[in-house]
């Protein structure tokens, strides 16, 4: 076994140190088994971060080409801080 120094809020000690006497077990069995049951995830296999806009098309990729397609065009005819009214030259 390896020693290790933890710092740790001063309630989440004395709640460890309450749920380690109510299971009848020392600090560092009650870290081992909070360990083992969280449960192992490869960095690979996490979702994507969800964004409530774009799910919306998740099922429609073409519709996102086509309103990225209108807003390139209006970019490059209106450049950015441009009124539509406005010449840039």
């Amino acid at each position: 076994m390896e020693n290790i120094e933890l710092q740790i809020d001063e309630k989440i000690l004395e709640k460890a140190r309450a749920l380690a006497k109510s299971h009848h077990c020392d600090l560092s069995q009650l870290i081992a088994y909070a360990i083992e049951q969280l449960p192992m995830r490869e960095p690979a296999m996490r979702e994507p971060a969800k964004y409530p806009l774009l799910g919306l098309f998740a099922d429609d990729p073409a519709s996102v080409d086509e309103m990225l397609e209108e807003v390139m065009k209006d970019r490059a005819a209106h450049p950015l801080n441009q009124g539509f009214g406005q010449s840039t030259t």
